[in-house]
């Protein structure tokens, strides 16, 4: 019994471990007074016109910066709203989205490789095989100290996209997975 407990276990634990989001970058800036910081806001884009200017690209922001924000509230921080502002607040958050169009490729085998008939020098190497294209997305967070104006946390996450776009839960594991490594120490 205890054979299959364990078994069951270690099942659990390896397809909790399997993610579909890959960190790319964590960068923290240690000398930063984190316990000092108790309050966030978003960099005001409002004003900069976005490239994919759809209702789609803006709606998924939109999510993204929800997802944010409730992570920073977990951690102990408070959202300061633009329309009662009670100042400044401590830290800035900017956001970033980039989606690439990227080729997956397969390496030649030998058994693929063209007849030798006999000529001098003939060689063989194995080269990459373009056998498709698929699109990856890459979400970015910058957390600036708004007094000293000062980068102090740059992360981002990596994902592979489905073709049907992004759906909101997809948007929060990602933001979950990017900030579990964040740590301040404010929480």
């Amino acid at each position: 019994m205890k054979t299959i407990q364990g078994f069951i276990m270690l099942l659990l634990m390896g397809v909790t471990a399997c993610s579909p989001y890959r960190i790319v970058r964590n960068e923290r800036d240690s000398a930063a007074p984190w316990t000092t910081y108790r309050t966030f806001a978003f960099v005001d884009t409002s004003r900069v016109d976005p490239a994919p200017g759809t209702i789609e690209f803006r709606s998924t922001m939109e999510q993204v910066k929800r997802a944010v924000a409730t992570e920073l509230t977990k951690r102990g921080y408070r959202p300061v709203s633009e329309e009662r502002s009670t100042g400044q607040p401590d830290l800035l958050v900017n956001i970033g989205a980039v989606v690439n169009e990227r080729t997956q490729t397969r390496p030649t085998t030998i058994y693929e490789a063209p007849r030798y008939i006999g000529q001098y020098r003939y060689h063989w190497q194995s080269q990459d095989v373009p056998v498709g294209t698929y699109r990856e997305g890459t979400l970015s967070v910058h957390i600036v100290d708004a007094r000293k104006e000062n980068l102090i946390w740059d992360a981002a996450v990596s994902s592979v996209l489905g073709k049907k776009g992004v759906t909101s839960e997809q948007i929060n594991d990602a933001v979950s997975k990017v900030f579990t490594k964040f740590s301040a120490g404010n929480a």
